[in-house]
C-alpha cells in the first residue's frame, strides 16, 4: 500500500522539491495525484511532485495507464490494476499474451476497453476483453514505451526513435529528438516527449516539434488529461518541474 502517513508528513515539511530516484520508467497524472513508476513499484505525490510516498513494492512499473476510473500498472512480469490511486492493486490475467515482460502498455482514450501491450521480443498486441489478445506487429519488438492518442494513433519509442501507427499494424518512423519518454493528451492528441534536449510537443503526430523551454535534459514527461496546459517533467537529477502554461515556463 502507498505510505500515505509518510506522504502527509513530508508535505508538512515544506514545498521544496524532493528528487526522485530509481529507474524513471513512468509518470502519470490521475486526478490531482501524480504517480511515478520505477523498479521498486509506484510512488505517489499529492502536491505536484514536491514530495513523494515511498515505493509500494507493487512490481517493476514500466507503464502506468489510466483506463476509465482505474489505473493499470504493466511491467516486468506484472500486470495489475487499482481503483484507489495505487493504495491497493489487483492482479490482472495475462490471458493469451505470449509473455509477461511488458515494455509498454496503452489504452485507447476514446475506447477504454481497447488495450495494447508491447511484449519484449515479440511486438504489440491488442485486446478488447482483457483476456484474448491479437498480435498486431513485430515492429515494436525493441520498444520501451507505448502511448495511444485519440486520432486514433499509437506511438512507440525504441533505440531508433519514434514510431507512429494508425492501427498498430503499420508503423512509420518520425523524428524523435532522442526521446526517452512520451505522453499523449487523450483529448487534443498532442504528443509530448522528454529527452536530452528537454521537453517538446507535436500537434501533427510527430512530424514537427516545438521546444517547451524546459531547463536541461528530461527523463519523463506527463500531461494532465484535464488540461494540456498543465505539464510535469522530471529532470536528470530527478527533480519534478511543473508548467501551467503549456510549457512556456517551468518551476520546481
Amino acid at each position: 500500500m502507498l505510505a500515505v502517513p509518510l506522504l502527509l508528513a513530508a508535505c508538512q515539511r515544506g514545498a521544496q522539491s524532493e528528487p526522485l530516484s530509481g529507474d524513471f520508467h513512468a509518470l502519470r497524472v490521475v486526478g490531482g495525484t501524480l504517480l511515478y513508476g520505477e523498479h521498486a513499484g509506484v510512488r505517489a505525490s499529492q502536491n505536484g511532485g514536491r514530495t513523494w510516498s515511498e515505493p509500494d513494492g507493487s512490481g517493476d512499473a514500466m507503464a502506468l495507464v489510466q483506463a476509465g476510473d482505474a489505473v493499470i500498472l504493466a511491467g516486468h512480469e506484472v500486470l495489475q490494476t487499482s481503483r484507489n490511486l495505487g493504495q491497493s492493486w489487483t492482479p490482472l490475467p495475462l490471458g493469451t499474451l505470449p509473455g509477461g515482460d511488458l515494455h509498454g502498455f496503452a489504452v485507447d482514450p476514446a475506447r477504454p476497453e481497447v488495450w495494447y501491450a508491447n511484449v519484449m521480443g515479440r511486438g504489440v498486441y491488442r485486446t478488447t476483453d482483457g483476456q484474448n489478445w491479437s498480435f498486431l506487429s513485430a515492429e515494436t519488438t525493441g520498444a520501451w514505451a507505448l502511448a495511444a492518442g485519440p486520432q486514433p494513433a499509437l506511438y512507440a519509442l525504441d533505440s531508433g526513435g519514434l514510431l507512429v501507427s494508425p492501427d498498430g499494424v503499420t508503423w512509420t518512423r518520425r523524428p524523435s529528438r532522442g526521446a526517452l519518454h512520451l505522453d499523449v493528451h487523450p483529448v487534443t492528441g498532442a504528443v509530448y516527449v522528454a529527452g536530452p534536449q528537454g521537453v517538446a510537443r507535436s500537434t501533427d503526430q510527430g512530424r514537427t516539434w516545438k521546444d517547451l523551454s524546459f531547463p536541461g535534459a528530461a527523463r519523463l514527461v506527463a500531461v494532465d488529461p484535464a488540461s494540456d496546459h498543465r505539464l510535469y517533467a522530471v529532470s536528470e537529477s530527478g527533480v519534478v518541474s511543473r508548467s501551467g502554461d503549456g510549457g512556456a515556463t517551468w518551476n520546481d
